[in-house]
């Protein structure tokens, strides 16, 4: 295989790095069954797959998953995969984009560059929410029966970690009486995520601020994302999240303001999700998830601070809390990249959203870096060859 040409302007030094991964709500299954279908990195799918089927058992049938997580047959054959809706639901979604990230990081490397390249010539990285898990396992920079050990790790991990937050947030589909509103106000498929598009985040938080007078305490709206200055996401129940547009509607038509459910069952980053905190760190003992921060080999910094995640004393706890709990700013990981200055970014996918999150920050910090996006056939092959 020859070496790619991205690979040779880096080792003579006219091409540096910063890598990301993105995060919840994109839609999977074409993807990954095109990776899967290649058969390139059939040894990638044979330990994450399998480390699924290991754990299946202990969480199927549960409120969490209550039809099961048989990735393998839904892969093997797509008339036999679930609804849109569950494919949607927090234990399969997570785990399942992160297989599709983690597999397209697995087919750059079966492209011509190592690992050791690839992390030797990057300035640092981030992931978009969930995005950040699968960015610690890249940085770790395992090779070998290292890397396979580690990659079923984390499949586990991320398992865990949804099958979790969905018990702590047991809402897996919406109520009759939320459909039924969803339907009055015209709004479709009513979310415990919604993006909300447009305006400035002070404006939205007034908005916020008024519903939540008219909430119980336990039902309060949360910003949970700060995605760009005109996006960001609010986290609740369903039924918050509809009262809020059904008292602003006008408001929101009016300032030309999207509201937009994501596909999800939970509402991450914020404080709803504390109770799953506690339980997912049992299972993350139990399967031995320990991996330490400063063994990373390149700097993984994070939306909840901004701060280099080597710098912590441990791993596995404070990604459960920044994915489960934090706020998410996605303009704090990607400040570096004013002195860090990268030719280019890649991104891991799945789909395109990451990307275009970060094309509109550096638009806002006056930056112009190339995106390169490995879930995008031709910018992979850009980069491989």
């Amino acid at each position: 295989m020859s070496k790619p040409a991205f690979l040779n302007q880096a080792e003579s030094g006219q091409t540096t790095l910063f890598l990301q991964m993105g995060g919840q709500g994109a839609p999977w299954y074409k993807e990954l069954k095109k990776l899967y279908d290649s058969g390139e990195i059939k040894e990638f799918f044979d330990v994450t797959l399998g480390a699924i089927e290991q754990e299946a058992g202990k969480v199927s049938g549960s409120l969490s998953l209550p039809h099961g997580i048989d990735a393998r047959k839904w892969l093997n054959d797509e008339s036999t995969i679930p609804s849109e809706a569950y494919l949607s639901s927090a234990a399969v979604s997570l785990t399942m984009i992160q297989l599709t990230q983690l597999a397209y990081f697995e087919a750059t490397l079966k492209q011509g560059w190592s690992i050791d390249n690839l992390l030797k010539y990057s300035k640092g990285s981030t992931g978009h929410s969930q995005g950040l898990i699968s960015m610690t396992f890249a940085a770790l920079g395992f090779s070998g029966k290292e890397y396979y050990d580690a990659l079923a790790l984390y499949t586990k991990y991320i398992l865990y970690l949804g099958y979790q937050a969905q018990k702590a947030h047991p809402e897996l589909e919406p109520t009759a009486a939320d459909t039924a509103l969803a339907t009055e106000l015209g709004l479709k498929d009513p979310a415990p995520m919604v993006a909300v598009l447009g305006a400035n985040h002070d404006r939205i938080r007034q908005l916020v601020d008024a519903t939540n007078t008219t909430l119980p305490a336990d039902k309060k709206i949360f910003m949970s994302l700060f995605n760009s200055p005109v996006n960001r996401i609010l986290s609740s129940y369903r039924s918050s999240l509809l009262a809020f547009y059904k008292q602003h509607k006008d408001v929101l038509v009016a300032e030309e303001i999207k509201f937009v459910f994501l596909r999800t069952t939970c509402p991450f980053h914020s404080p709803l999700m504390e109770g799953a905190v506690a339980p997912f760190e049992e299972d993350r003992k139990r399967i031995g998830f320990n991996f330490k921060a400063n063994d990373m080999k390149i700097p993984v910094y994070s939306f909840a601070t901004g701060n280099d995640y080597r710098e912590l004393p441990e791993l596995g706890q404070t990604l459960t809390r920044d994915l489960l709990v934090s706020t998410l700013d996605w303009e704090k990981p990607l400040t570096p990249l004013k002195t860090l200055q990268p030719t280019h970014i890649i991104d891991f996918g799945p789909g395109k959203t990451s990307q275009r999150l970060t094309a509109d920050t550096l638009k806002g910090f006056g930056l112009d870096i190339p995106i390169l996006g490995m879930a995008n056939a031709k910018e992979m092959k850009a980069f491989t060859e």
